[in-house]
């Protein structure tokens, strides 16, 4: 094996240290990844590519255990006939990858009674076979590890079997006796993985306790845990319990410098409190909050309160609007929950003035105070911006707007002014914009008898594989407006192949019954890859901070090959945030439309793995199996339900606290690779 010299001499000074062996292992690691990535990994890509199960499984056999390994990630997203055959082999390999594999696999009674036997017998096999069993799981699945409960207490499988029988009590039913001698047995844990791992299933489905005995049990949790992640477990279940009664003992004097997720699992729900003298403390401090996603979120639950007192708008004036240390879109969402907005309207226009993203939160303000005739000038004007996205997001206000107007309103005049704005957007043959407007056609429900020759004319102006999204909301018009016309034009696009678009027409109800094309994706360039070294750090330059992410290459090497060629380039410089949910996720990365319709002109494949959705983690965004492009998202905290179904792309190593201040529009000022010697 040859050694990389650079690295070599750059390792004399630690072997005079004494640490010779270490210096060497590295650069043999070194040398063995990149002969890796490009002597073994092309040929397994290929059958990557191809989703060709049997040889998948076959490479499962490698001597290599990156191979095998990668062969079984592949797997997870690729559809496997013999099912019976792939628990053998998952049995024999006994690791995460294969166990993962499995549990993305449609699994009839007797696979799944099969693995309850082997789950009595098998030791070493229960973290896999509860993964499992957790996705693919039946009510027999749930009845049996409700009855091998003590077996797994205090086990070093105990976090996997609780988020099994977690999420399967979502679907299944469980006596109500035994559920709460699981939920009082794990209320008194002090690991917040497994914690959360229990009550994982009240959480997602927002459900509360049935007794008074266990909301009592839940609120001495909250009250003696120090763990920010058991509290905003607890405080979500027992909001939905009894908001009133939980809010009533809630001590609200840290919540402006708690943790930020649980100070916005708290402001989440506090709109199921009716406004009194404490809930107007309560939003006080989380004004006062440093962080600007907590302020936000807190303003926009302020909002459904018309109740508030007027005192409470000047607390509102001075904490958030005056202050000019607050950044615009805080300052702005200020205004939106003020009781009146009228006087700030000038204001509201400068703030929004430097951020295009920020023109939609500028009409809210404009919609609640001008008169039906005045907004909808302002409306055409945003409209017919130069700016894309100003006049994409305006275009997403009009449905709301006209939602909210009363019958009265709604004009023959105002929708005929509706539809010819409509129509002059879609004369400007932009996707966005035409995809936008088809959007607002259907959900404001304008579409007349005779539009379909103006609709049907819109196709000859796009590609199917370029602008996807326009003929997906094309396909769902036509059957739910125009069936019998739109048939024969459906069924001729659908004679083009397009994977992504025939597969929502099919979900859409259209009897397609075309050979899809296969799939095309972009090969990675593997030398690059090698050069790149063992798991890189992708920097993305905010306006906040660094955000730097490790990258796991070996795990999503075409994904990570595509984010490279688009770094190099510079696509990813000035893109915006243009998806954020608070506790859940940051998204950015359309180097297209910067609104989360576009990507670049090639797709990756899926490349999920056995890694966990965890804070920090992130991954890629997807419409669909392989149709992953430039889109990521980094994680707020633990979401389970998206394992194994996304792109596993690295984790946050530096800058999380970024991440955590992150608000829709941020953008990344540039991305680039942090240099390594």
């Amino acid at each position: 094996m040859k050694f990389n010299s650079k690295c070599v001499k750059n390792m004399y000074k630690l072997i005079i240290a004494g640490t010779t062996f270490l210096a060497i292992v590295s650069c043999n690691k070194e040398t063995a990844y990149s002969k890796l990535l490009t002597d073994e990994y092309p040929e397994l890509y290929t059958y990557v590519f191809e989703r060709n199960a049997d040889s998948l499984l076959s490479y499962t056999e490698h001597p290599n255990s990156f191979i095998r390994k990668q062969a079984w990630r592949g797997l997870i997203s690729t559809r496997v006939e013999n099912i019976d055959e792939m628990i053998t082999k998952v049995q024999y390999d006994n690791t995460s990858q294969a166990w993962t594999a499995l549990s993305n696999q449609q699994l009839n009674d007797g696979q799944l009674s099969r693995l309850h036997d082997l789950w009595n017998t098998r030791f070493i096999m229960r973290n896999g076979i509860s993964l499992v069993l957790g996705k693919q799981g039946n009510q027999s699945s749930l009845d049996f590890l409700v009855r091998n409960f003590e077996g797994f207490m205090d086990s070093n499988h105990e976090y996997e079997t609780a988020l099994a029988i977690s999420r399967l009590m979502m679907n299944y039913e469980l006596r109500e006796t035994t559920k709460r001698s699981l939920l009082k047995y794990a209320a008194i844990l002090e690991d917040p993985e497994v914690f959360r791992a229990y009550f994982y299933g009240l959480y997602r489905s927002r459900a509360g306790v049935g007794t008074d005995e266990m909301k009592n049990i839940l609120w001495e949790t909250y009250e003696w845990t120090a763990h920010s992640a058991i509290k905003q477990y607890t405080a979500r279940i027992l909001f939905n319990t009894d908001s009133d009664w939980f809010f009533d003992r809630l001590d609200i004097e840290p919540v402006d410098t708690m943790n930020p997720q649980l100070a916005i699992e708290l402001a989440q729900h506090s709109g199921m409190i009716n406004w009194n003298d404490n809930l107007g403390d309560f939003y006080s401090k989380l004004l006062e909050h440093e962080n600007p996603t907590v302020n936000d979120v807190a303003l926009n639950e302020i909002q459904i309160h018309p109740e508030k007192p007027a005192s409470f708008d000047e607390e509102i004036i001075e904490k958030i609007i005056n202050n000019e240390e607050k950044e615009a879109a805080i300052r702005l969402s200020g205004i939106e929950a003020l009781s009146s907005s009228s006087e700030f309207l000038e204001l509201a226009a400068s703030l929004a003035g430097g951020n295009e993203y920020l023109s939609a939160k500028k009409l809210s303000i404009y919609q609640r105070e001008m008169e039906t005739d005045e907004y909808l000038r302002e409306l055409e004007d945003h409209v017919f911006s130069a700016n894309t996205i100003v006049s994409a997001l305006s275009m997403q206000t009009i449905s709301g707007w006209w939602a909210g107007l009363s019958e009265d309103q709604k004009t023959t005049e105002q929708s005929e002014r509706i539809r010819s704005l409509l129509f002059d957007i879609i004369d400007r043959q932009d996707p966005v914009l035409t995809y936008q407007s088809l959007m607002v056609f259907s959900a404001a429900g304008l579409i007349e008898s005779e539009d379909f020759e103006e609709f049907s004319g819109i196709i000859s102006d796009y590609d199917p594989s370029k602008d996807t999204e326009v003929f997906q909301v094309l396909g769902d018009l036509f059957i739910r407006y125009f069936e019998e016309e739109g048939k024969s034009v459906i069924l001729e696009l659908a004679q083009e192949g397009n994977y992504e678009l025939n597969n929502s027409l099919r979900d859409q109800g259209w009897e397609i019954n075309a050979q899809d094309q296969p799939r095309e994706f972009r090969p990675p360039d593997w030398e690059r890859l090698g050069a790149l070294g063992y798991e890189p750090v992708w920097v993305l330059e905010t306006g906040k901070g660094e955000v730097r992410i490790k990258m796991d290459v070996l795990a999503a090497p075409a994904t990570i090959s595509g984010l490279d060629s688009l770094t190099q380039a510079g696509a990813f410089d000035s893109t915006a945030f243009h998806r954020v949910v608070p506790n859940f996720v940051i998204q950015g990365g359309d180097v297209e439309t910067g609104l989360g319709y576009g990507g670049p002109d090639y797709s990756i494949p899926t490349e999920a793995s056995e890694k966990e959705y965890r804070r920090g983690i992130a991954g890629m965004a997807r419409t669909d199996i392989d149709t992953e492009g430039s889109q990521f998202f980094v994680m707020h905290q633990w979401k389970p339900h998206l394992n194994a179904g996304y792109t596993v792309i690295g984790e946050v190593a530096g800058g999380m606290e970024v991440v955590d201040r992150i608000l829709y529009g941020d953008k990344v000022l540039r991305a680039y690779w942090l240099e390594t010697e």
